[in-house]
């Protein structure tokens, strides 16, 4: 009887075992190298970035805490950090997306939830703020000062002021604070003052609040949207657009709980023999059943982020193809063994909680303070307060109505324009556009301080906010300052809150380097139309032009130009002079030199208003006048060029 040989065992089918075997020796491989991140890499890069927080360094503590993340995407810590961290540089919704995810990896944080809170407060969510700074409170413990000061915050905002100055009555010395601390406490105070009818005591915990402000200039970005501190103190505007940041994971990824069923995509991979599931590079499953699926249950793994990967084989073991994804897994109530050493966890949790504080808020100091101060008799504090804010945010509360009320009785008898005065006195006023310049400014003081000649300087904002020092020697030289607009722009180009802006933060700017007011205006390179007019005669100012001018310079040599200003000047002439071109430079000696010769003074543009002939109106037409071009740039990065 003749025996029936098997046929032969197909080459693929006599590769499964080992291609399985293969698979399981990759899987125990990937879950070697899938090994804890080192607590002292994590939990240090946290920690530093704490560091940076307390000392103000959000944009290098949102960077240090993007690479902590990166260690450990999966613990909230970094999450919350870069948050509170995104919140304070004014990317809101970005920080909001990094809180949400550091709450849902971890809802027992106490920094993920203090910097939620925070956050809430911040962009004007009082209702989720209190019930998240009330659950902290109610966490064992004695709530922390921060705690306390951000409850008395909610109280003062939601209605109750008598409670909310009660909560800071009860921190004891404000002296005691750290500076952004104090400054919180005393507007809080100051602001339940405000809303009892107390205005001078109010005024005085506001200038309390303001002194303790951290050093800005309108470079800086300041809080516009926290929930108001008093209810009937409300903004305008609507929310900003968010600055763009990079986006947070949680952004883009879908989240699942329990049992997930995974499938591997059958018309990508039609020829598929073999389905691999990986989850954080582990397999967890191989099937050569069809339809290819894997129930995973996610409550196996810590909340967080986690891969999964498809990947589709031939019966060889040949990859066909893989699909991936990531998802947000979150398991209410899930627990897991620490990851990290406890007590050093804990500590790296207090530290970044305590780095997270109720930021001072410039705007709503300010506000308060010069509502204070107007209702307590003294305009011109009030202005300046009001003024800072309109700087900042024309739009903020009632800001714009209160200022202009103030100028209403100031404005009474004020010449709106001029550009000569009529006079007999052989008086004149030599003027300088833009500046100050820390190459051509100080010679050109010492200058006219050898010809005994004083002179009215229109001063750009920006290049006065970057060299304070060089316009407090203009005033002290008895040498008067005035309004050029904040960055030189072409006013008639830009809209009126735009021109609210600029005039007003100039203005603020040179009062808070002399502490003078200035209330003469020009506008850059001339260019006002009816709204720049309207508007500056709103604020106080009056617009301040010129009959004759040095632009002829683009045009003619030194010589003839010199020739045609001697031969224009007259009794109460206003000049046109540049304070920040060579080329004016060499012309202005001479000038002063032959026009004192032929008797006359040189005195300041409110001086010369003096001499006016009494009923006589002065002419307020400028003749049209050609910007010079430096031929050198502001030493400034923010300055424009002249005129």
């Amino acid at each position: 009887m003749n025996r029936t040989e098997p046929p032969p065992v197909p080459a693929c089918r006599r590769a499964q075992p080992l291609f399985l075997l293969c698979l399981l020796c990759l899987s125990l491989l990937l879950a070697a190298a899938d090994r804890p991140v080192r607590a002292d890499a994590y939990l240090g890069a946290v920690t530093k970035g704490a560091a940076l927080l307390s000392q103000g360094y959000y944009p290098e503590a949102a960077k240090l805490f993007r690479e902590a993340r990166d260690l450990d995407m999966n613990d909230p810590l970094a999450v919350a950090g870069l948050g509170y961290a995104l919140d304070a540089s004014g990317q809101s919704a970005a920080a909001r997306a990094e809180l949400s995810l550091a709450r849902k990896l971890n809802d027992r944080s106490r920094a993920a939830s203090w910097a939620s809170a925070l956050a809430a407060l911040n962009a004007g969510r009082l209702d989720e703020a209190r019930a998240q700074i009330e659950a902290l409170c109610g966490q064992g413990e004695s709530p922390s000062v921060d705690l306390r000061i951000a409850r008395a915050y909610v109280r003062c905002a939601s209605g109750d002021a008598a409670g909310a100055a009660e909560e800071i009555a009860a921190l004891g010395d404000r002296a005691a604070l750290s500076a952004p601390r104090r400054s919180v406490a005393a507007l809080i105070a100051g602001a339940a003052a405000f809303a009892e009818g107390k205005y001078p005591a109010a005024a005085d915990l506001l200038h309390e609040a303001v002194r303790h402000l951290p050093p800005s200039t309108f470079f800086d970005r300041v809080l516009r949207h926290r929930a108001p501190i008093l209810p009937t103190v409300h903004t305008a505007r609507p929310m900003p657009m968010p600055l763009m940041s990079a986006p947070s994971l949680g952004e883009n990824v879908r989240t699942r709980s329990g049992v997930v069923r995974l499938y591997l995509d059958a018309f990508r991979f039609a020829d598929a023999e073999f389905a691999m599931f990986l989850v954080d590079g582990r397999c967890v499953h191989t099937t050569n059943a069809r339809p290819f699926r894997y129930d995973w249950d996610t409550r196996r793994v810590r909340n967080g982020y986690h891969k999964v990967v498809i990947r589709a084989q031939d019966r060889s073991g040949r990859t066909l193809g893989e699909t991936e994804e990531v998802l947000l897994i979150h398991n209410e109530g899930a627990s897991f063994p620490p990851v990290y050493p406890e007590e050093e966890y804990r500590r790296a949790d207090t530290t970044l909680a305590q780095a997270m504080i109720l930021q001072p808020d410039v705007l709503a100091s300010q506000y308060l303070l010069g509502l204070s101060l107007a209702r307590s008799g003294n305009a011109e504090g009030a202005a300046a307060a009001l003024e800072i804010v309109m700087g900042h945010d024309p739009d903020y509360a009632q800001a714009r109505k209160e200022l202009q009320a103030l100028y209403a009785t100031h404005n009474r008898g004020r010449l709106r324009v001029v550009s000569s005065v009529p006079t007999t006195a052989r008086k004149i006023a030599i003027t300088f556009d833009d500046g100050p310049h820390p190459l051509y400014t100080p010679p050109l003081l010492d200058l006219l301080e050898r010809h005994h000649a004083r002179c009215t300087m229109f001063l750009v904002g920006m290049q006065a906010e970057t060299y304070p020092d060089i316009v407090r020697e203009i005033v002290e030289k008895g040498h008067e300052i005035a309004d050029h607009s904040y960055s030189h722009p072409n006013l008639e180009t830009v809209d009126a809150r735009t021109v609210e802006m600029e005039l007003l933060r100039c203005r603020s700017v040179l009062r808070r380097i002399t502490g003078k007011a200035v209330d003469l205006f020009r506008p850059p390179g001339g260019h006002a139309d009816a709204k720049v007019g309207e508007i500056c005669a709103r604020y106080g100012f009056t617009t301040v032009y010129w009959d004759v001018f040095d632009s002829w310079l683009q045009k003619y040599d030194e010589a003839t130009v010199l020739r045609q200003l001697v031969q224009s000047v007259k009794p109460g002439s206003i000049v046109l002079l540049h304070n920040g071109s060579n080329k004016t430079a060499g012309i202005v000696e001479p000038l002063l030199e032959e026009l004192t010769r032929q008797g006359y003074q040189f005195v300041t543009v409110s001086e010369l208003l003096s001499e006016r002939t009494p009923g006589v109106e002065p002419p307020t037409e400028a003749p049209d006048a050609p910007e010079i071009r430096d031929d050198h740039s502001h030493a400034s990065a923010a300055a424009r060029s002249s005129r």
